[in-house]
C-alpha cells in the first residue's frame, strides 16, 4: 500500500510541476500512477489533500538540512557552503519538487490551495540569521537578517538558471563563491604574520 501511495505523490508532483493544479485531474493521476480511483481515494480525500501532502514532504527536507545545519561541525562558512551545496543537489535530484514550488509561487493567487509558503521560508532565513549573528557579535538582527536573504534570493537565482539553460552550474565551487561574495569574513581569520616577514620569506 505505502507503494501505491508513493506513486500517487509522485505522479501528482509531476503534473502539478507541468500542468499546474487546476489543470490536473484526478483521472489523469490515477492513470499516471497506474491505479484506480478508489486506490486513490483508500490514500487520499481529495487533490487538495494530495497537495498538502507534497508541501509538507518537500519542506520537510529542508527542515531536516536546517537541523543538520545546526549540528554541523566547522566554521560558519564551511556550515553554509554545506548547506547550499545541500539544497542545489536536492533541486537536482527531485526536479519537479523545485518545479512545483516556482509554478506555485508564481501563479496567480488562488489558483493553488492555501499554505504557508511564507512561514517556511522564514523559518529557514531566521535560521541562518542566527547563525551570522552568532558569529559576529557586533551585527545586528536587521542585517543579519539582510544577509540571510540576499544568500537565499542568490540561491535561488542559481537554481532559476539551472532549470532555464540545464547547466551544470550547481557545483560546490558556486557555492562557495555565493557565501565568500556575500560573508567574505565567515572564514576563520588566519594569523597574521609578524611585521617585515613576508609570506614564504624570511625577516
Amino acid at each position: 500500500m505505502k507503494n501505491a501511495r508513493d506513486a500517487i505523490l509522485n505522479a501528482a508532483k509531476g503534473l502539478f510541476a507541468r500542468k499546474g493544479y487546476a489543470g490536473t485531474s484526478i483521472r489523469e493521476i490515477c492513470q499516471a500512477a497506474g491505479i484506480t480511483k478508489p486506490v486513490l481515494y483508500y490514500h487520499f480525500d481529495s487533490k487538495e489533500h494530495m497537495y498538502q501532502e507534497l508541501m509538507l514532504d518537500i519542506f520537510s527536507r529542508t527542515k531536516k538540512n536546517l537541523q543538520t545545519l545546526s549540528e554541523f561541525p566547522g566554521n560558519l562558512r564551511d556550515k553554509l557552503v554545506w548547506y547550499i551545496y545541500s539544497e542545489f543537489n536536492n533541486s537536482k535530484e527531485d526536479p519537479n519538487s523545485v518545479r512545483l514550488l516556482f509554478r506555485m509561487m508564481f501563479s496567480p493567487e488562488g489558483e493553488y490551495p492555501s499554505f504557508n509558503f511564507l512561514q517556511e521560508c522564514q523559518r529557514e532565513r531566521f535560521t541562518i540569521a542566527k547563525m551570522i549573528r552568532e558569529h559576529d557579535r557586533d551585527s545586528s538582527s536587521q542585517d543579519s537578517e539582510l544577509i540571510s536573504t540576499a544568500l537565499m534570493g542568490m540561491v535561488l537565482i542559481e537554481i532559476l538558471e539551472y532549470f532555464f539553460t540545464g547547466r551544470s552550474s550547481l557545483t560546490r565551487g558556486k557555492a562557495e563563491k555565493l557565501v565568500d561574495m556575500i560573508l567574505p569574513d565567515a572564514s576563520p581569520k588566519k594569523n597574521a604574520l609578524p611585521k617585515g616577514i613576508a609570506a614564504g620569506g624570511r625577516r
